[in-house]
């Protein structure tokens, strides 16, 4: 098993006008990502639009995926759906296909009570031998405490948990609960920084699509204790671009793809419906962060 930690980039789905997948833009983009210095990569979560695809179409980027990423660095897919049933067989599919650990949040259809969130998960978990991460805030939905330490004590393939909230410090707080069986990992890249000094071994980032080795630099400079170099990065790079990327969680993914799309990775920028592409002002100030930070 490869290890896993480290800057995981959430990668965008690139598409074609008519919403298909751009299978060479992928490539691309995988290539710029792996290069640049990313720990691992992350398909087809929230950033990459996997709620948007049918069951078949995220089986066949899975794919896509692993095959060009040819074993460089760990390969994550996120299975998450409302119903346990096809997140069950997507994770079969991802080990089937050489995907390295599945990524899931709780199903975000209706306010489950805590044993069905339990329930979801462990039928994921007992699904296949990868490794499981799980989302804390993923979808609005927050996992209290005494449940993550359950399912660490209960489910030993669930060995990461992603923190998507505005409280870095619930990472300490999921180390401690969990007595080390769960690894807890940065998932908000507003706060990527705050959340490593508090201890994440990981972290998952949208963000490193367009800036992945300011990232896993950031990320590499704070394990070795060289905060006021990995604090500059943050502050001068990786702030900057996500104060007009990641303004709202509605908009970031059309951000992201709009930025590689100038950049030259990907050859459009269209999101799948019914998200929309930024409109004209946002899209002026986001040119304007991408040159502020040296991209353009």
């Amino acid at each position: 098993m490869k290890e896993i930690y480290g800057n995981q980039c959430l990668i965008v789905t690139p598409l074609r006008k008519d919403e298909t997948v751009d299978v060479q833009s992928t490539r691309r983009l995988l290539d710029h990502v792996i290069s640049a210095g990313v720990h691992g990569v992350l398909a087809h979560g929230s950033t990459g639009e996997g709620f948007l695809f049918t069951t078949e179409e995220r089986k066949q980027f899975m794919e896509i995926v692993v095959d060009h990423v040819a074993g460089r660095v760990p390969v994550g897919f996120s299975v998450e759906s409302t119903s346990t049933a096809i997140s069950v067989d997507l994770a079969r599919h991802a080990e089937k296909v050489g995907v390295d650990y599945v990524f899931t949040t709780a199903p975000y259809r209706h306010p489950h009570k805590g044993p069905g969130i339990y329930e979801h998960f462990r039928a994921i978990s007992d699904a296949t031998s990868l490794p499981v991460s799980i989302y804390d805030g993923g979808a609005g939905i927050e996992l209290g405490l005494d449940q993550l330490r359950h399912i660490s004590q209960t489910l030993p393939n669930v060995k990461y948990c992603k923190v998507y909230l505005e409280k870095p410090e619930k990472i300490a707080q999921i180390a401690e609960v969990t007595g080390g069986r769960m690894e807890p990992w940065a998932g908000h890249d507003r706060l990527t920084y705050l959340m490593l000094l508090y201890g994440a071994t990981g972290m998952t980032s949208a963000a490193s699509c367009v800036l992945p080795g300011e990232n896993s630099r950031m990320f590499e400079l704070v394990r070795a204790g060289k905060l006021d170099e990995a604090r500059h990065i943050f502050l001068s790079k990786i702030s900057p671009l996500n104060s007009m990327a990641f303004y709202t969680v509605l908009d970031y993914i059309a951000a992201y793809k709009l930025c590689l799309f100038w950049m030259g990775i990907i050859d459009t920028p269209v999101v799948r419906r019914p998200l929309l592409q930024l409109d004209e002002i946002m899209q002026r100030e986001l040119r304007g962060a991408m040159r502020f930070v040296g991209l353009l």
